[in-house]
């Protein structure tokens, strides 16, 4: 005869408890999941001043959006330069264009450049092409010869490379570089002059009407150097703003008018770099 099976009755505690153990992979799966959905949601929206924020993360790598113009300020200038001008408002970044060696060398460029003068202005402006540093309202001359060979080829390219990706990007021709490229030095010491005022909201279309393209390239990171800084956009006749976080080789560009007003948020403690570079659309104003 066969030997008969055991029946192995479990008391009801035990029973709850394997079933329970059972369910903590599948209960730790739903709590991770929670907790990232949760974090992209605080990350990307929240409330503050009565206004509705929407942040770019750190995470993300691109961003690209079509924002409404106000018709009027393109109108003449699409006429003037119809293969050049933009043909819709927009803001778009990337991490894809430039290396990270590429914007670690840019930032020592920068270094270089303000160890030429005693820095304390909340915002200071620097120009390779015109061998100068703004700090209030004062200016210094960089030192002849300060930067290598390498170095200035570095700049070079990658400012071309901006202006390549920005004309087949936006599908554009007749596009050009200028000589009012600036390095820019952002940190928390209060200002000399009303330019140093870095987060006052503006518009580069009224101080740069030339400008066409504007490009932001940045060289260090949000939270790992400084904490501020960030580039925010107002939206027209909308409480939604939207903010883009520094970093490294990080290149930002947006049409210029009244739908990208925009300011950094003062920073707490540390120090932005960047660069700024804009791009134009009038032959008469390109470089050399």
């Amino acid at each position: 005869m066969g030997k008969s099976s055991k029946t192995i009755h479990l008391s009801p505690f035990k029973e709850r408890l394997y079933i329970f153990i059972g369910c903590i992979p599948m209960i730790t799966v739903m709590a991770i999941s929670f907790c990232l959905l949760y974090q992209d949601y605080a990350l990307n929206n929240y409330n503050f001043m009565g206004k509705s924020w929407h942040l770019s993360n750190v995470e993300k790598t691109s961003y690209d959006v079509k924002v409404s113009c106000i018709e009027f300020e393109y109108s003449d200038l699409r006429k003037k330069f119809p293969s050049c001008a933009p043909k819709n408002c927009f803001r778009y970044f990337t991490d894809f264009l430039i290396s990270e060696n590429e914007g670690k060398t840019l930032l020592k460029m920068a270094h270089k450049g303000w160890l030429q003068t005693d820095d304390s202005d909340s915002a200071s402006f620097l120009s390779v092409e015109k061998g100068t540093i703004i700090n209030g309202n004062s200016v210094t001359k960089l030192k002849e010869n300060l930067y290598s060979e390498e170095e200035l080829l570095t700049y070079k390219n990658v400012k071309q490379s901006i202006l390549n990706h920005v004309k087949t990007k936006f599908g554009v021709k007749n596009l050009y570089l200028t000589n009012e490229n600036q390095f820019t030095k952002l940190s928390n010491n209060n200002p000399k002059s009303e330019q140093s005022k870095y987060w006052i909201p503006k518009i580069d279309k009224n101080d740069r009407e030339w400008q066409q393209y504007s490009v932001i390239l940045f060289l260090n990171d949000f939270m790992a150097d400084f904490y501020g800084s960030r580039e925010v956009f107002e939206n027209l006749n909308s409480s939604m703003i939207l903010t883009i976080q520094p970093k490294l080789a990080r290149v930002l560009v947006y049409s210029p008018g009244s739908e990208n007003k925009h300011f950094f948020e003062r920073l707490e403690y540390g120090i932005s770099y960047a660069i700024r570079i804009p791009l134009t659309c009038d032959e008469k104003i390109k470089s050399n």
